[in-house]
């Protein structure tokens, strides 16, 4: 990889190296090996734990800030199939300024984290000084921010995992992953009924953190989209026999919005086929029908289902989506991210989120309460509930910040030597965001996130460390829809970003 005197062209052709390795989360070990080399080739020290962290930084150096950033990332579409990626890029204009967008076609981009990489080896190209913290499987409950057993030197940890340029925040929602299980009587269908297969299509997914508040219809839960619009058909069906649901599979990953949803139904009388932009419903001529999933064995015997009543009202009764907000920022949510019924089994993956402990707990608590109400034809009995993760939020460490920091004057600092406070930085980080965001007609802003990022669980194992004054900050470029297949990035903000980071360094 040679130097490049175009800091966004150069982070662009790191990023494009990149997409070429697979990196999905649990699938990271050749992009370990490449950081690897990538520090070394560059002069830079490496130290690992056991959970696949690495610090990369110089000899005999007194680094001032720490980067940090995840190098897993969300396969959705072609990026879980572990395909090579067809990157489009489009031209869009915004307050007069022509912007580049990236994406790949018909999959997740991996700009989360991926961008956040490329910026840092972009500093390792250049020879700073500083360290650069690359954490493991953060995308399947931060991993390897949990086990991280390598103590920095910074007293500044910059993560780079945000998506607003413009934005710096200082706290982020915590969260859990619940899985639940239980067990219903189901009725053999008779011989004589049709059996038909909805299916879900032109759903976005997204991030079920950062997109959960989107009203766009594709940025909807298809499981739950999916039952609505089962719901309405049931209510068209002019006989008194219910529909019955043999079997459901829905979702992706955990941390993202169902964009897919297949339910098996069967029904006394020929329903009505429907065009619908998000739906396809069609009718299974024979029961072995190709439209099946290969290993799908629902019909090896003589069908049972549930009365798709059951279903719908046990789901919307789940409180899935926004729980509570502090003016147009969501602070407690609940996102539904599996189903799978068959043979009267249910399965169902929740995953919660709330930027207070407080509001983090309650979530838990009335989910677990919701589930363990007794639905009609269940085995009460065969109820089972697991809690996989939880970790707290990192809620804001000066209390005092708020938005009016980010008007401060350019003169409320001195040039050099910021002090050590997480206010002091925070304005710091500003007053540089501010310089170079102006002119594009972006106002820095300090936010609080409704997203998992690592930095509250990594000061936490720093204190483990012994190491106690820490401050930390996340900022990033401008991505859209991550964890999607719509997932796109603004390729000159990444650019921004390394100038305004060169600025605030300069200062410190």
């Amino acid at each position: 990889m040679h130097k490049n005197n175009n800091p966004t062209q150069a982070i662009l052709d790191i990023f494009y190296r990149l997409t070429t390795i697979p990196h999905g989360s649990h699938n990271t070990h050749k992009m370990a090996a490449f950081l690897e080399s990538f520090a070394t080739t560059h002069h830079y020290i490496i130290q690992k734990d056991a959970f696949g962290n690495i610090l990369a930084h110089k000899e005999n150096a007194n680094p001032k800030v720490c980067f940090q950033c995840h190098y897993d990332m969300v396969c959705v579409g072609v990026a879980a199939q572990n395909l090579a990626l067809k990157l489009l890029q489009t031209k869009r204009k915004k307050n007069g300024k022509e912007q580049t967008w990236l994406k790949a076609q018909d999959s997740s981009l991996g700009a989360d984290n991926g961008m956040g990489m490329a910026m840092m080896m972009y500093f390792m190209q250049q020879g700073m000084d500083a360290e650069f913290l690359f954490t493991n499987d953060e995308e399947v409950g931060m991993i390897g921010a949990k086990g991280l057993n390598i103590p920095i030197r910074s007293k500044i940890l910059l993560n780079l995992d945000s998506e607003v340029l413009g934005e710096i925040t200082i706290g982020c929602a915590g969260g859990f992953d619940l899985n639940y299980q239980s067990e219903f009587t189901t009725t053999q269908i008779p011989l004589n009924y049709h059996y038909y297969i909805l299916e879900s299509q032109n759903f976005a997914g997204g991030h079920s953190g950062l997109d959960i508040n989107n009203t766009a219809p594709s940025y909807q839960n298809a499981i739950l989209e999916s039952a609505h619009f089962l719901h309405k058909i049931s209510q068209q069906h002019a006989s008194k026999t219910p529909l019955f649901v043999i079997n459901w599979k829905g979702g992706e990953k955990r941390n993202s919005i169902p964009m897919h949803s297949k339910i098996i139904i069967a029904s006394e009388q020929k329903l009505h086929k429907q065009t619908h932009e998000f739906f396809v419903l069609k009718e299974l001529k024979e029961q072995h029908n190709e439209l099946l999933d290969k290993t799908n064995e629902i019909f090896l015997q003589t069908p049972n289902g549930i009365d798709f009543t059951i279903l719908y009202r046990f789901l919307t009764n789940l409180q899935i989506g926004v729980l509570n907000t502090t003016g147009k920022s969501v602070q407690n949510s609940r996102s539904l991210s599996h189903i799978s019924f068959a043979h009267g089994n249910i399965e169902l993956a929740f995953m919660g989120r709330a930027n207070t402990n407080t509001l983090l707990q309650t979530n838990l608590d009335n989910l677990k309460t919701l589930l363990m109400q007794p639905q009609q034809n269940q085995h009460k009995e065969s109820i089972q509930i697991k809690v996989s993760e939880y970790y707290a939020p990192w809620e804001k460490q000066d209390k005092s910040i708020n938005t009016t920091l980010c008007r401060a004057k350019d003169q409320s600092l001195p040039t050099k030597h910021t002090p050590h406070t997480l206010k002091a930085i925070t304005q710091q980080m500003c007053l540089s965001m501010r310089k170079y965001t102006q002119s594009l007609g972006i106002t820095p802003k300090i936010v609080e996130l409704h997203a998992g990022l690592e930095c509250g669980i990594l000061l936490q194992r720093f204190q483990d460390m012994g190491l106690t004054d820490i401050i930390a900050l996340s900022i990033g470029p401008s991505i859209n829809a991550p964890h999607s297949i719509n997932e796109e990035v603004w390729v000159e903000s990444a650019g921004i970003m390394v100038a305004i980071l060169q600025d605030f360094m300069g200062k410190l």
